[in-house]
């Protein structure tokens, strides 16, 4: 045999032995990286709460908040239509999630030209 051929074999059964390890390897990164985008693109079920998301009671002054800012005439132009409904909503809502906390703390602000600092129902409002 001539030295081309035996290399040209040797190549052939390298190829062979190392090609369906690396297929195997790729398919089952494939798969682990769908299931990690399928999971992170799954929310929570609907009643269950999000995965590390704080939970929250509004307090009476934050329930009191929403109402004020929902009764604010003129309307600051600010504030949107999807801003007064989600407001609506979060008013009868028995717990918020810790960002719809500082949602409607933010809007108060906005709103008031002042800074919530009240997360305990004191009824203390610290001003710019």
């Amino acid at each position: 045999m001539n030295p081309s051929t035996v290399l040209g074999f040797l190549f052939l059964v390298a190829t062979s032995a190392v090609l369906p390890a690396i297929a195997t390897s790729s398919a089952e990164e494939v798969v682990y990286i769908q299931m990690q985008s399928t999971q992170m693109n799954q929310g929570a079920r609907p009643g269950q709460p999000l995965p590390g998301v704080p939970v929250v009671r509004p307090s009476l002054r934050e329930r009191d908040a929403i109402s004020e800012v929902l009764t604010t005439k003129p309307r600051p132009k600010s504030l949107t239509d999807a801003d007064i409904k989600y407001l609506k909503e979060l008013r009868n809502k028995p717990t918020w999630f810790g960002f719809e906390q500082r949602i409607v703390h933010e809007i108060w602000a906005e709103v008031n030209g002042t800074e919530w600092s009240d997360t305990e129902g004191t009824g203390s409002i610290k001003k710019n």
